[in-house]
């Protein structure tokens, strides 16, 4: 019994020791991990073993989960696992979307919630709440994969172009080396030829001038093709190149003698395409870093008005939409072309020199090779010409969609090249006042992540014009049309945004911030204030009456009356209608996701029919296929009803976003709609407002129209079925309503 008792205290005694020393190494543990988890700047992963689990883990989910940890810095990979706090943003509390200011919280990642929904705003007042949207999202670094930039060619330069000041001449030099490094032919000859404008808005080349080593270039020219070749057979080209030529005229006394108050800034416009806020930090780090120094102005309630290129660029350009625009016409037709109010001409009359250059020559979005189009009118220096005989004779490469190399350079070196210079002559040279647009498609346009390799060397061309002291001189103003309308982004939460809020970033120069300091105070307080393409356009009016210093002093605008410039401080409690954007374009609004239930499949077939009639109406039908719904995806409601145009909890309009699929070629649509819950119908549907979610351009090339292009799928070339030879012959008389 004795020995029992003493068995069982020893048991006892055993049990307290290991309890007392699992409690001492888990304490440790502890501690330990959580040493280890102090802020060293480095994100730490879990490790990942494949031989200790039962579920066999791809090598790409690995590359892919390794390539996004060298990818993002600590501070946003933490970004992606959580959400913002609620606050509210104050007038006087106003900030940029600095990553410091932020404070999150742990998401909710219940399985019966697909997204969290963020509730700080770009934007927020009582008429308008844009909700932000997070650049370095986990579900959009999933699918980001950059690419590196390709070059054109890696060899050395044999024509160099340089420029004497004193004599206002450039100068062709020759690369001796180079050309006999490259050149295995006995003997060489080099020539340029001029470029000059040809009638119907071609260009053609004059004879070739053969030179040796340098050649005075005559102060007439505007472009030259150079070459080198076998001087005994001229088709064995050794390197061919071309040049724009920025030359002056008209010199005028330097702006810098003038008293600040009398000064007139230089303008220039640096344009990208297809490019959202959300997407330039992303894929453009550099430059983002660049622009967000002293002097620049990010407006993060920048919303665009309409779907493309041409219908965003026009309200900035012209101040008016393209059905308020004069008529298109020929480049030959100067009467028409008279009457486009680019607002180029407007500081052209105000004793500006002008000059505008966009990568694209025979498709480009101001210029346009063949029949109608918006054409520019009279330009001091224009880089069309030259780019279009260069798209005509020298060896293209397309990548992203475009022409990625014109000869040996890339497209939109030409016009960085062509911008350098026209602010080198001008704004460094002459200080005399400038406007410049420059434009540019090639790396952008139909590709979301192709500005990840133009970061680098958009960068190098800010760092360039900052040498010749553009950002002393200038206001400059970078910015896009529209974010992505097609490809994978618009498969993310936040793509209604991606889609409609396109970057713009304006920067005052030191003087003009000394001079000016209230127009400066109201950029930076519009920063998170709802703005749009026709205030920018305002604020490009504004800074040729810089006398205007209240709002009522600048003319409003005919086609948009209630847009101001960004100069003068917006209204907080600004709607969109106020900034005029559309029901479909406006990111203001809140919505709640809907079921999928019959009644939104019946807004969806309603809204093919209306497609199918707007086809109808204006005849595309004899190009272009009966389309028909094949799903729908989502389905959204607004929060507020509308009642007399004013918001109510219940009004007589119900507000839908939906977002569908069609037969054939599963094409993408997404449409805003407004229900008369009462008469049961549309209410001012518009159907050219409705947005394609993916590329259509191979499927449509039957017709011309850029409206018609969205919902058309050209009939095919073998012999029709019944059901298409009904609808080509149908003509409106026949259809019902």
């Amino acid at each position: 019994m004795p020995r029992r008792k003493t068995a069982i205290l020893i048991r006892k005694y055993l049990i307290i020791f290991f309890a007392i020393l699992l409690i001492f190494i888990w304490l440790n543990h502890d501690r330990a991990k959580a040493e280890t988890e102090k802020d060293d700047g480095m994100v730490h992963f879990p490790s990942v073993s494949i031989t200790s689990t039962t579920r066999r883990i791809s090598t790409g989910f690995l590359h892919r989960h390794e390539r996004l940890r060298k990818l993002v810095p600590k501070n946003l990979w933490n970004r992606t696992h959580r959400i913002f706090e609620i606050e509210t943003l104050k007038d006087s509390k106003e900030t940029t979307t600095n990553l410091k200011d932020f404070v999150f919280q742990r998401e909710n990642r219940e399985a019966s919630t697909p997204m969290v929904k963020a509730a700080r705003y770009f934007v927020n007042s009582n008429r308008c709440k844009m909700p932000y949207a997070d650049p370095f999202s986990r579900e959009a670094l999933e699918i980001y994969t950059p690419f590196k930039l390709k070059l054109c060619s890696n060899d050395s330069d044999i024509f160099v172009l340089n420029y004497n000041w004193n004599k206002e001449q450039y100068m062709l030099h020759l690369n001796e080396k180079a050309l006999y490094r490259l050149s295995s032919y006995s003997s060489v000859s080099c020539n340029f030829r001029q470029v000059i404008q040809g009638r119907n808005k071609s260009s053609e080349l004059n004879s070739r001038i053969y030179f040796n080593q340098s050649y005075k270039l005559p102060r007439d020219l505007s472009g030259i093709f150079v070459e080198c070749h076998d001087a005994q057979n001229s088709s064995r080209i050794v390197q061919q190149d071309a040049f724009p030529l920025v030359q002056t005229h008209n010199r005028t006394g330097s702006s810098s003698d003038k008293l600040p108050s009398r000064r007139q800034p230089s303008v220039i416009l640096l344009g990208l395409n297809s490019l959202s806020r959300m997407n330039f930090q992303r894929t453009m780090p550099k430059t983002a870093k660049f622009v967000s120094q002293l002097g620049w102005f990010e407006m993060e309630g920048y919303n665009k008005v309409a779907d493309n290129t041409v219908q965003n660029l026009l309200p900035v350009l012209m101040g008016c939409t393209v059905e308020q625009s004069p008529r298109r016409c020929k480049h030959d037709d100067k009467e028409c072309v008279a009457q486009f109010p680019w607002i180029w001409k407007d500081y052209k009359q105000a004793g500006y020199t002008t000059a505008l250059g966009e990568d694209l020559a025979s498709s480009g979005i101001v210029f346009t090779q063949d029949g109608l189009g918006f054409h520019p009118g009279e330009v001091d220096h224009s880089l069309h010409s030259l780019l279009l005989r260069m798209e005509q004779v020298m060896s293209i490469y397309v990548r992203f969609g475009y022409n990625y190399c014109l000869g040996r350079r890339l497209a939109v070196s030409y016009v960085y090249a062509f911008c350098e210079q026209f602010v080198s002559r001008y704004v460094e040279e002459l200080d005399q006042p400038a406007f410049g647009y420059f434009w540019s498609c090639t790396f952008t346009r139909d590709y979301n992540f192709g500005a990840a390799s133009l970061d680098d060397r958009f960068l190098g061309y800010l760092q360039q014009l900052e040498a010749h002291q553009l950002f002393d001189k200038a206001i400059v103003i970078l910015f896009s049309d529209h974010g992505a309308r097609f490809g994978e982004l618009l498969d993310l939460s936040d793509s209604f945004l991606e889609e409609r809020l396109p970057m713009l970033h304006i920067y005052l120069p030191p003087w003009f911030r000394t001079t000016y300091p209230k127009y400066a105070q109201a950029l930076y307080l519009n920063r998170n204030r709802l703005s749009s393409n026709f205030d920018l356009h305002n604020t490009l009016r504004h800074i040729l009456q810089l006398n205007a210093t209240t709002e009522a002093d600048l003319p409003p605008l005919a086609t948009c009356p209630s847009s101001q410039s960004l100069l003068h401080p917006l209204p907080r409690d600004r709607s969109c209608e106020d900034a005029c954007v559309g029901e479909h374009w406006c990111t203001c609004k809140e919505f709640i996701v809907q079921g999928l239930n019959t009644e939104m499949y019946h807004l969806a077939k309603t809204v093919i029919y209306h497609i199918n009639r707007w086809m109808l109406v204006h005849q595309f039908n004899t190009f272009c296929q009966r389309i028909r719904l094949l799903d729908l995806d989502s389905a959204e409601k607004k929060l507020l009803f509308e009642d007399n145009g004013k918001e109510t909890m219940h009004g007589g309009i119900a507000i839908y976003r939906l977002r569908f699929r069609t037969l054939p070629g599963s094409a993408k649509f997404q449409a805003t709609v407004r229900l008369n819950r009462d008469l049961k119908k549309f209410d001012n549907f518009y159907v050219p407002e409705i947005s394609r979610l993916n590329a259509y351009h191979n499927h449509s090339l039957c017709v011309d129209d850029v409206n018609a292009k969205k919902f058309c799928f050209c009939y095919p070339s073998t012999k029709l079925d019944t059901f298409m030879g009904d609808w080509k012959k149908l003509k409106l008389t026949t259809l019902p309503g």
